[in-house]
């Protein structure tokens, strides 16, 4: 997945960055195209003059700083600044290796970039070098200079450095942006639980995403239709469940969908997609069957699924993180966030559905319940693969240490699945065909103790 994603940019070129082609590039010529505060065309390649170098780190930064876009060599712009011939320039490796190296030593620190080689199919060797830069939220990046930094920033089709006081506000705002995040996070937690039951005394797992980078997810007549087509009597559990989304709503700046049904409430499913690409996914967890409950304990003890747990972990990171960058392109990383929500007054405890083990096997849940926090790369969580179970690993055990218990024992660390840690019918036979399909291992590993 390329991190640069516009709008603009698609519709310019007829195709996604993804599949464009070097026919698509050249309607940037027959259209006459003009630079842009997200376009700059360079006939020839960057030099390697200290100058040359120097220019390529600050048409890098200068992207990075404002909103990210596309710097295309091999395309000559003519005096109004349009896209006007195309002599092509090498499209070799080692070319895209120097490029990297040469904003690697130049620009601080290294922002998010691809280098994508178009071949124009008449001339082997030769066509475009597209350099697709992300806006930022490391923003201001800095170019060496000498002995010091400069800050540039697009000003529509050229570019001016920023003065003294206008860096140290992108500090200000590079600090409080991470703020804002753990804020929004919040936000949409508890507007979550607004439409989450509260009869059948079970615990919601309600995970939130908020990404660095927004993006835009127009809510209209047609999205609420698609939204409908796609996730109505869909079930979006990762490892499989009889959960499925029944219902789908529009609510401010953001679609609802849940298995409310006719119901005012949702009893065990649902989430919240926003139009920047933030959202929420909450589940209701299912209780350990507890044959007896031990000595002393009372009937209004609940005791919380670990292997559930997980998967309302691991499905509502890739749900989430799915809408961010497919339906809004939403970019960056993103701030991810869970926390466990009893709906009942008694004691919480963690159980496992793999030996049966009642309290005291964890301590009880504490409330108010801190939530677990971290941050990860977008389109790592938006792939089904090892860094989102390494992520939900993370998340996890933090819940876990709720409950006094060290880590979680589903996952690894580094994002394999503990198969000895897992019973729920069909999960351990769907494991064996789905973890190589999506490049996870399958460790035997137990845990002392």
């Amino acid at each position: 997945m390329i991190a640069f994603q516009s709008r603009r940019i698609q519709e310019l070129l007829g195709a996604s960055l993804e599949t464009a082609q070097y026919s698509h590039c050249m309607t940037l010529l027959s259209n006459k195209v003009s630079e842009a505060f997200d376009l700059d065309f360079k006939a020839e390649l960057y030099g390697n003059t200290e100058q040359a170098k120097r220019a390529l780190a600050g048409d890098v930064a200068a992207m990075a700083n404002t909103a990210g876009g596309l710097l295309i060599l091999g395309i000559e712009e003519d005096g109004q600044a349009r896209a006007a011939v195309a002599p092509g320039v090498s499209v070799a490796d080692a070319e895209v290796a120097r490029i990297r190296q040469i904003v690697a030593s130049n620009v601080v620190p290294f922002p998010q970039l691809d280098v994508l080689q178009i071949e124009d199919p008449a001339r082997p060797g030769f066509g475009l070098l597209v350099i697709a830069v992300a806006r930022s939220p490391l923003a201001p990046h800095a170019v060496l200079v000498n002995d010091g930094m400069r800050y540039p920033r697009r000003n529509g089709a050229t570019i001016r450095y920023l003065s003294e006081p206008e860096v140290a506000m992108a500090y200000r705002e590079r600090f409080a942006s991470a703020h804002d995040q753990v804020e929004r996070a919040q936000y949409i937690e508890q507007e979550a639980l607004m439409r989450l039951s509260t009869k059948n005394q079970k615990c919601w797992i309600v995970v939130s995403l908020v990404p660095d980078l927004p993006g835009e997810f127009l809510i209209d007549q047609k999205a609420l239709r698609t939204i409908r087509a796609e996730l109505i009597s869909q079930r979006p559990m990762i490892l499989p469940t009889s959960l499925s989304w029944r219902h789908a709503a529009v609510g401010r700046r953001r679609m609802i969908v849940d298995d409310a049904g006719s119901e005012l409430m949702a009893g065990y499913l649902s989430a919240a997609l926003y139009h920047d690409g933030a959202g929420s996914f909450a589940m209701n967890a299912e209780e350990v069957v507890r044959p007896q409950l031990g000595g002393g304990a009372s009937q209004d003890e609940r005791c919380l699924n670990d292997e559930q747990t997980v998967n309302a972990i691991l499905s509502g990171l890739f749900f989430l993180a799915s809408h961010a960058r497919d339906r809004a392109s939403a970019g960056g990383n993103a701030l991810v966030r869970v926390c466990i929500h009893p709906t009942t007054d008694g004691a919480v405890y963690l159980g496992s559905g793999r030996r049966g083990i009642s309290p005291p096997r964890s301590e009880q849940l504490k409330v108010p319940v801190s939530a677990a926090e971290a941050v990860a790369p977008l389109d790592a969580l938006a792939t089904l693969g090892p860094d989102l179970l390494a992520t939900a690993y993370l998340l996890a055990s933090e819940l876990f240490q709720e409950f006094g218990l060290p880590e979680c024992g589903q996952l690894t660390r580094d994002g394999q699945i503990r198969t000895g840690y897992w019973s729920a019918v069909p999960w351990p036979e769907f494991m064996q065909q789905w973890a190589p399909s999506v490049g996870v291992t399958l460790s035997s590993e137990i845990l002392p103790g």
